[in-house]
C-alpha cells in the first residue's frame, strides 16, 4: 500500500476529525462536563477540543458521578479543568449540592479564573442550607451580561469598575447587607432586566437605571416601599407576593405605578392587590394611564371582596389598549357569604376596545365572578375569547352557571365562551 493509500484509508477511518467546525461545536456544547472530556480520546485530532469549548456546566450530574471522590479531589478537578481549558469561557454554571461542603476559597479561585477568561454569563446556585458569602471576584467580571446568584450574602458592593455590561441581574433568597441592594444596582448602569425573589436585608426598592425595562419582584414581604418613577423605559412589572406586607407604606403606592409611560405588561400578586385596593382607588379609573399595556395578570384576586373588584376594573379603564387579561382566583368561601355584590350597569362606561382574550380560573364561584364576565362582555367590542375555569363545584350549580354565560355571550355573537369546571362531591 502506498503512502497515499494509507493515508486516504486514515483519513477513512478517522471521518469524525473531519467533521465542519460548526458540527463539531454543536455536538461539544450539548454534552455533560464528564462526555466533554471523554472526547478527547476519540482522535487526535479531538484530544483537545474540549479546552476551547466556550461554557461549562457543573450540575447535580457532575456531582452524582464524584461521589467515589473526597471533597477537596472534586473541587480540584472542577480547578483543573479551568486551568487546562485554553480558550474564552463564555458561560459557566455551577450548582453546589446540599451535600457537598465547598470551601470559599475554591469558588473564589474558579471565580477568578473564570474573569481572566470573558466570562459573559455566570450562575451560581447553592444548594445547602446556609448562604454563602458573593465571592469578592464576581466584581472583577467586568465583561459580565448575566448573574444569577442563589442563596448568597452580599455585604460589600466595591464602588469602583462595576459591571457597566450587565444586561440581565437574577437574584435569589439573598441577604443584602449595608444597603448592598442599591449598591449593586447603581454599578450596573446598563442594567436591563432585574429579578429579586425571596430576598432580605433591605426595605426599599429604588429603581435609578432609565435602562431598566423589565422587572420583577416576588416574596418581599419585608418591604416597605418601590419607587419606580425613574424607570422611564420599563415595559415588564411583576409584583408578585402571596400576603400583602405589613410594613408596606400605603403613602408610596400611587408613586409606585406612576410614570411607567411604556408599559406593555404588568402582574400583580394577591399582596400588591390588596395593598392597591386598599390605597382607595375609585372606580372612575387611576390617576395613570397605561396606554400602551397589552398583557395583565393579577393572581388570587378575591371577587367577593369590592375593594378588589373596584380596583380592577379602574386598572382596566385606565388600560384603553388592553389585549390580554389573565386572572386567578383562589379564595374559598362560599357565595352565601359574600357580603357585597357588583352592580356592573354602574361601572359599563369603559371601551376595552382591543381586549381580544381573556382567561379566568377560579377555585369557587361568587355572584361578583359572573357579574364580572358580564362586565367584559358589555365593553369590549373586539373580545374573541373568554376562558373560564372552576376548580370546585357542586354538580347541581353547573346548569345555572351555563345558562348564565350563555344569556351573557348573547351580547357578542363572535366571542367564544369555554366553561372548564371540576365537580366537588
Amino acid at each position: 500500500m502506498t503512502r497515499y493509500e494509507k493515508e486516504g484509508h486514515a483519513h477513512h477511518n478517522d471521518q469524525i476529525s473531519y467533521l465542519p467546525s460548526n458540527l463539531t461545536d454543536s455536538i461539544l456544547s450539548k454534552l455533560s462536563i464528564q462526555d466533554l472530556i471523554r472526547t478527547s480520546i476519540l482522535s487526535r485530532g479531538w484530544r483537545y477540543k474540549w479546552t476551547s469549548v466556550p461554557q461549562l456546566a457543573f450540575e447535580n450530574d457532575f456531582f452524582e458521578k464524584c461521589k467515589h471522590l473526597e471533597f477537596h479531589e472534586t473541587s480540584s478537578v472542577i480547578t483543573q479543568i479551568l486551568l487546562l481549558h485554553s480558550g474564552p469561557i463564555v458561560k459557566f454554571t455551577l450548582y453546589i449540592p446540599k451535600n457537598f461542603p465547598i470551601k470559599m476559597e475554591c469558588l473564589n479561585k474558579w471565580i477568578n479564573l473564570l474573569s481572566g477568561k470573558g466570562i459573559k454569563f455566570l450562575k451560581i446556585v447553592n444548594l445547602q442550607n446556609v448562604p454563602f458569602q458573593t465571592p469578592s471576584h464576581i466584581f472583577s467580571c467586568n465583561l459580565l451580561t448575566h448573574l444569577e446568584l442563589y442563596n448568597f450574602k452580599l455585604s460589600f458592593v466595591p464602588n469602583f469598575g462595576g459591571f457597566k455590561s450587565m444586561f440581565t441581574l437574577i437574584l435569589d433568597d439573598i441577604i443584602f447587607e449595608s444597603n448592598a441592594l442599591q449598591s449593586l444596582m447603581f454599578v450596573c448602569p446598563s442594567l436591563v432586566i432585574l429579578t429579586i425573589s425571596y430576598c432580605s436585608g433591605f426595605e426599599c426598592i429604588n429603581i435609578c437605571s432609565p435602562t431598566l425595562k423589565d422587572l420583577r419582584v416576588s416574596g418581599d414581604e419585608f418591604i416597605k416601599s418601590i419607587c419606580l418613577e425613574k424607570a422611564k423605559n420599563m415595559t415588564h412589572l411583576s409584583l408578585m407576593n402571596d400576603q400583602p406586607g405589613n410594613n408596606f407604606e400605603r403613602d408610596t403606592v400611587t408613586n409606585l405605578i406612576k410614570g411607567l409611560s411604556k408599559i406593555e405588561s404588568i402582574c400583580l400578586g394577591e399582596g400588591y392587590i390588596q395593598i392597591f385596593s386598599e390605597a382607595g382607588f375609585l372606580p372612575k379609573g387611576l390617576q395613570t394611564s397605561f396606554n400602551t399595556l397589552k398583557y395583565l395578570e393579577l393572581d388570587s384576586v378575591n371577587f367577593c371582596n369590592s375593594r378588589e373588584i373596584l380596583f380592577v376594573i379602574s386598572l382596566l379603564k385606565s388600560s384603553p389598549n388592553l389585549k390580554e387579561l389573565l386572572i386567578e382566583s383562589r379564595y374559598t368561601s362560599n357565595v352565601m357569604e359574600q357580603p357585597h355584590t357588583l352592580e356592573v350597569s354602574k361601572y359599563n362606561s369603559c371601551c376595552l376596545s382591543q381586549l381580544q382574550t381573556v382567561s379566568i380560573n377560579v377555585y369557587k364561584v361568587c355572584r361578583n365572578t359572573l357579574n364580572f364576565i358580564q362586565y367584559l362582555l358589555a365593553n369590549s367590542p373586539s373580545l374573541e375569547s373568554i376562558a373560564f375555569t372552576i376548580d370546585a363545584i357542586q354538580e347541581h350549580s353547573i346548569l345555572g352557571i351555563k345558562q348564565d354565560l350563555q344569556q351573557m355571550a348573547r351580547v357578542s355573537k363572535k366571542v367564544e365562551v369555554e366553561l372548564s369546571y371540576e365537580y366537588i362531591y
